[in-house]
């Protein structure tokens, strides 16, 4: 592929699903690697969370693209301005309670009367959806991306992704026999994580760059599980020279652990599930957010593998 000249260059602006980490480590190998400039792209990252919403920010157009869950992108799907999937990055659910042992939580049935905090903004809307379920009087209290909470006992559970909050759980010098996790795709709730998305109109004016964002971004990810220590120096750096914790063993842990969940099924790499889509949209209609499911190919418009 020819090179493209940086003043040739298109400008991107990707907002994350959450702050800089490992989570996001194919991103950042597309951009060292060179992978987006010479698909002719100048991608900037910015980061997201409860501050910066993903979803919001691409409605809003302080983003062209930007990361977030697909139960997210349905729930707030407008068909006069819609955004769609360009790569489903997560294959598989990560979103996980944890509490201790010691608060006397053994079944799903004991979170009855319990307090569990859930993330504010769309990173809790799949953990609110599962606890809705259940049927129980449990009390959901908003909080930011802090494990505090549950190590002051002031809640009895959090929500959590394996691949992040679980490690840091355990990094603050708890044991996992001390802990009770509930996965929610044991309970129904395999909802896959992590997708690229752009609008409607973003996408259609824009294909042939949407397409080169979305294969650099893949091919980002391939070099980064080839290569995780020169990755994991890239990703510590991203987070030192944004003023974040850089630790090493925590974002090995993240890297290990998503690489399971990108390449479920190495054969589709990016590829979204019908599947998956028709659970999304199954459990959004039961909870009655939703009315109709979303049509997959509308969705999910570029070609299918």
């Amino acid at each position: 592929m020819e090179e493209v000249q940086p003043g040739e260059l298109f400008k991107l602006r990707y907002r994350l699903k959450w702050l800089h980490q490992a989570q996001f480590a194919g991103a950042y190998m597309a951009k060292e690697k060179g992978f987006y400039q010479a698909r002719g792209l100048d991608v900037e990252f910015l980061p997201g969370g409860g501050d910066h919403p993903p979803y919001q920010s691409l409605m809003e157009g302080s983003a062209d693209i930007a990361s977030f869950n697909l139960v997210t992108a349905l729930k707030y799907h407008n068909p006069k301005n819609p955004a769609v999937l360009m790569a489903q990055i997560s294959q598989k659910n990560s979103t996980v309670l944890v509490g201790k042992k010691s608060s006397g939580i053994k079944t799903i049935q004991d979170l009855d009367g319990k307090k569990i905090g859930v993330w504010r903004e769309e990173g809790g809307d799949h953990t609110l959806f599962f606890l809705e379920s259940l049927g129980l009087n449990i009390r959901a209290i908003p909080m930011d991306w802090s494990v505090n909470l549950l190590l002051e006992n002031a809640v009895d559970m959090i929500n959590a992704m394996y691949y992040n909050e679980y490690h840091r759980l355990l990094m603050t010098g708890l044991d996992e026999e001390d802990l009770v996790v509930f996965d929610l795709a044991d309970y129904g709730f395999d909802l896959v994580d992590d997708g690229i998305y752009t609008t409607r109109d973003f996408f259609e004016k824009h294909p042939r760059q949407c397409r080169d964002f979305t294969a650099a971004t893949l091919d980002g990810w391939n070099y980064a599980f080839q290569n995780p220590e020169e990755t994991l120096a890239v990703v510590l750096r991203y987070l030192r020279g944004n003023h974040q914790p850089a630790n090493l063993e925590h974002q090995a842990w993240m890297l290990e652990h998503i690489k399971s969940r990108i390449l479920e099924n190495p054969a589709r790499v990016g590829y979204l599930d019908p599947k998956d889509f028709d659970l999304a949209n199954r459990i959004l209609i039961e909870r009655g957010i939703i009315d109709k499911p979303v049509d997959y190919h509308t969705f999910y418009p570029h070609e299918h593998k």
